[in-house]
């Protein structure tokens, strides 16, 4: 299921698979600098302060709950060589 996050092209979206607990993946809507990425694993920068402000509004809708204890794990794509070939409108 698709839902709106807090905007600037960020999507959520619920995942619940049978009798486990219910994931929620918050989509940044365009690419991060490596600078910022380096920051937000060291609980700094902008993008961790964007991080949190999703969080709470994501409690505030009640998507999750106010007391969970957010979770963030950053993986690093590794480009492909076909990539230049492909559109940037395909979803996977």
């Amino acid at each position: 299921m698709a839902n709106p996050a807090t905007g600037s092209g960020e999507q959520a979206r619920e995942h619940e698979k049978a009798g486990k607990s219910q994931i929620v993946v918050v989509e940044l809507g365009e690419a991060q600098s490596s600078r910022d990425v380096k920051r937000l694993r060291k609980g700094q920068g902008k993008l961790f302060t964007r991080v949190e402000r999703i969080v709470s509004d994501l409690a505030e809708a009640g998507t999750v709950k106010a007391s969970a204890q957010p979770v963030v794990i950053v993986v690093r794509e590794i480009p492909s060589p076909l990539d230049f070939f492909e559109s940037e409108d395909d979803d996977d």
